[in-house]
Parts: C-alpha cells; sequence; structure tokens
C-alpha cells in the first residue's frame, strides 16, 4: 500500500488550516483541522510513538527498507510517517504530514505497518492569495520574510478557497486567534515595512504635481502597499461605530491620522500640519499635496490598532523636481501622466539635505 497526498475539499465552506511549511511567497504547506483531518492524525502519531518506543519498536529494523517504501521516521523526538526517497548515508525521506523533505540516519526508520497507512498524508501545498501581486517585488525579502513566519506557524487559520492553480489550492488566509479576523496579506507585509521605505525608483507612478514643478511619485511597489492601505483603512472607517471610537480627544501638529478627502470622500493617511477651532491644514503623506479639511473630517491612527498596515506603512511619496518645469503645460502633463507606470531618469543627484533630486519622465 502506498501513502496517498490528501486532495483539498471542493466544497465552497471555509476551512480552517494550521500552515506547518513556507517554501516561497507563492506555495506554503498547510494542514487541514477537523475531525477527519488533524484529529485522526494526532490519534494515528500518538499509537506510533507508542508503538516505536516500546519494547516491540526496539525490535524493528530498517534493514529491509528500500527506496519508495513507507516508512516511519524520527523526528524532534516524535515518530512521522514518510517515503524513503534514497537510502544513502544520511538517508533522504519525505514527511508527508509535514509536506518536506529531511536528511536522516538510516537507523532513525523503522518500517511502517498498513494500518498507518490508511489515512492519506495531511500536508498539502497552497498558494496564499494576495501575494501574487507582491512576489516579484518582495523576493528580495523573502528569507527574512520566512524568519518572521513563525508568528503564524501553528495557529488555526481560516481559509477560503479562491481558485486552483496548476493543481494548488489558492487560499485566502484569514487569522481568527484575534478578536476580528485579519487579512493574512496585511499581517505579512506589517513583518517586513522597515525594507519597505521609498526610494528613488527607475520607473514611477506619477501621483501629485503641484505649481512649482515638485512631482511626488510611487514606485510600482508603493503604489500596490498604498492601495493595500486605504482599502484596508477605508473597510475599517467606513463602519460608523468604528469611526466614533476614533476621534481625536485632541489635535497635534506633527501627528498622524486617517482624513477624508472631500474629491472622493475616502480616507487617507495624512500629517497634521497646523489646525484652528473648525479646520486643520495637512499634509496627505502618501501623495504630497497639503489641503485644508474639517476637523469633522480627521479620525486617530489609534494604538489598538497598532497592528494594521495603514499605522506601520512608511510614507511612500517620493519627492522630485521636474527638469525644465513650465507651470503652463501642468494640466496636459497630469493628463499624460494618468496611472501610467513611467520611466523616472534623474538629471540631477540630491545635491543637498532636504532637496529634491532633478528628474525627467519619459514618454514613450
Amino acid at each position: 500500500m502506498t501513502l496517498q497526498p490528501l486532495e483539498f475539499p471542493s466544497s465552497d465552506e471555509d476551512w480552517s488550516v494550521l500552515v506547518v511549511r513556507v517554501e516561497s511567497l507563492s506555495r506554503i504547506v498547510v494542514r487541514l483541522v477537523g475531525e477527519q483531518y488533524s484529529d485522526e492524525l494526532d490519534i494515528l502519531e500518538a499509537n506510533m510513538q507508542e508503538l516505536y518506543t516500546g519494547p516491540l519498536g526496539a525490535t524493528m529494523s530498517s534493514e529491509w527498507l528500500r527506496e519508495g517504501d513507507c516508512c516511519a521516521v524520527e523526528h524532534d523526538g516524535n515518530w512521522k510517517r514518510a517515503i524513503l526517497l534514497l537510502r544513502n548515508s544520511p538517508a533522504t525521506v519525505f514527511v508527508g504530514d509535514l509536506g518536506c523533505e529531511l536528511q536522516v540516519e538510516l537507523s532513525r526508520t523503522r518500517p511502517l505497518p498498513v494500518r498507518f497507512q490508511q489515512l492519506p498524508f495531511q500536508a498539502f501545498t497552497a498558494e496564499p492569495y494576495c501575494l501574487r501581486d507582491l512576489a516579484p517585488f518582495l523576493s528580495s525579502l523573502e528569507a527574512r520574510m520566512f524568519e518572521r513566519w513563525s508568528v503564524f506557524r501553528h495557529n488555526v487559520l481560516a481559509a477560503d478557497v479562491v481558485a486552483r492553480c496548476d493543481g494548488r489550492p489558492v487560499l485566502k488566509l484569514f487569522d481568527t486567534t484575534g478578536e476580528e479576523d485579519l487579512c493574512m496579506h496585511v499581517e505579512l507585509l506589517c513583518c517586513v515595512l522597515g525594507e519597505l521605505s521609498p526610494r528613488l525608483p527607475s520607473s514611477c507612478v506619477p501621483k501629485f504635481l503641484n505649481r512649482d514643478g515638485l512631482l511626488f511619485v510611487h514606485s510600482p511597489l508603493s503604489a500596490l502597499l498604498v492601495q493595500l492601505v486605504e482599502d484596508e483603512m477605508n473597510q475599517q472607517l467606513n463602519e460608523d461605530s468604528c469611526r466614533q471610537n476614533l476621534r481625536p480627544q485632541r489635535y497635534q501638529i506633527g501627528t498622524l491620522y486617517c482624513v477624508r478627502y472631500a474629491r472622493d470622500a475616502r480616507f487617507y493617511r495624512a500629517r497634521l500640519v497646523q489646525h484652528g477651532d473648525n479646520h486643520a491644514l495637512v499634509c496627505f503623506i502618501d501623495y504630497g499635496n497639503f489641503e485644508t479639511v474639517s476637523i469633522e473630517d480627521m479620525y486617530t491612527l489609534s494604538p489598538d490598532n497598532a497592528h494594521r498596515l495603514w499605522q506601520l506603512l512608511p510614507a511612500q511619496a517620493f519627492c522630485v523636481r521636474l527638469h525644465g518645469w513650465n507651470p503652463d503645460r501642468a494640466d496636459e502633463l497630469a493628463e499624460l501622466c494618468g496611472d501610467r507606470v513611467l520611466p523616472l531618469q534623474v538629471v540631477e543627484p540630491q545635491v543637498e539635505s532636504g532637496g529634491a533630486p532633478v528628474a525627467r519622465l519619459l514618454f514613450d
């Protein structure tokens, strides 16, 4: 008998899963939680532990194991089900309930009785939804990101199958251990925010142009992060009960607030520059523009929401001074830019503290 891999259920309902291994930004290994899955595996592994640590287990030998055979392997003091891949020294085994290959001494393997081969391997690979678009930008951060995945590993997460890719389910994961569900991709981004301060990009998305020729741009990654921030923030602040709890008790210059922008009624991150009794001057930190807004449209970034991406993300607007700036062509330039990603060529680097580099946008 050969142990079979587990097929993720095709049902439309949500499932609870444990993340047991991270292989890349687009490939994780999870286990299903439930009576037919993790509960049965716990019972099976307890029975294996009893067998292999008892007198009968001591008499079992790996001498007759061949490549491709089902076997038991001792891993971190526990016995796991595996397939013997290479009978070398050390041997290579695939531990199907963990979804990984291990190098072990052959003396730490044992034959696996048929009764332990009935339950399919419980680990299967999946793709985290919402990290697809980030993968090209974050490839250099993968090692650090994986180190910090330990905060999520072995927590029970809700999993919703949103698609299938190359036979693997694409899962939208939610952390249900707190008072509310938190989108997993937002939490993952928080792990690497220290690396995501904006730098002068070679290509950019123009966002705001003032009359002095100062252009505020996003890198493609910044544009994606800002969109995530704003969607998360607006989802929270569109709930009346949430807004009431985030009313500022006092206003402090230099503090970051969630501010409603009058032109589209959406909330954006803004820093307070000055304020009076009814109005305030703020700078929208991800766009660079200054606006006078009503005090009634300002809300705090509460310490209670310190885990939120919109609380932690550094300002993403990068300022450059346009080469050969002609204010009479401002409207024409704004129309040409739209939301396109355009090459950015530096003409003069930053020459003094606080000074903006001089650059030109390259159009086709």
